[in-house]
């Protein structure tokens, strides 16, 4: 199946629940990890994808990782360009990462938990979608106390993502 919602929707919860109860039963595949794991190793496919299309400015000099820092910072100074641009990067990595982790479980249900399922078009290898879902002030509270951002800045996160 597959598990979406906004920043701070509940995903997690639902997640920890569904391994409490199922436990080897259930494999989460966490693609917000698998996305950062994508383009943190250096000269993996995404990492070389990103350099090419970002610059080499966006690597850490010390460990040749992605500053996502900077990679931000170039992404959201042109959003609307930028951002589709590093989707179309990361997106299909992601996926392949995803289909190779649900390739080698063992368990009878696995659970693609992945904020932009819908957006990205993963939706075609769950067998069901489920929707977590946070009224907007409850996802804003969530954020500032989770992440300790201020208010303005949980709204601008919010206002990013798919409704």
């Amino acid at each position: 199946g597959g598990l979406t919602g906004g920043s701070c929707s509940g995903k997690s919860t639902i997640c920890r629940r569904l391994t409490a109860y199922a436990g080897d039963e259930v494999c989460i595949v966490d693609c917000d990890k698998l996305g950062h794991r994508a383009y943190q190793e250096p000269d993996s496919p995404c990492w070389k994808d990103l350099v090419e299309a970002f610059g080499s400015c966006i690597i850490n000099a010390s460990d040749r990782s992605i500053n996502r820092t900077k990679l931000g910072a170039i992404v959201f100074a042109e959003s609307k360009v930028q951002l589709p641009r590093l989707n179309k990067i990361v997106w299909p990595h992601i996926r392949a990462m995803a289909m190779q982790a649900i390739k080698e479980t063992h368990a009878s249900l696995v659970v693609l938990d992945a904020a932009v399922l819908l957006e990205a078009g993963w939706q075609d290898v769950c067998d069901e979608v489920w929707v977590a879902f946070a009224s907007h002030e409850e996802q804003v509270h969530r954020i500032c106390s989770r992440d300790g951002k201020t208010r303005a800045q949980a709204e601008q996160r919010l206002a990013g993502q798919m409704s």
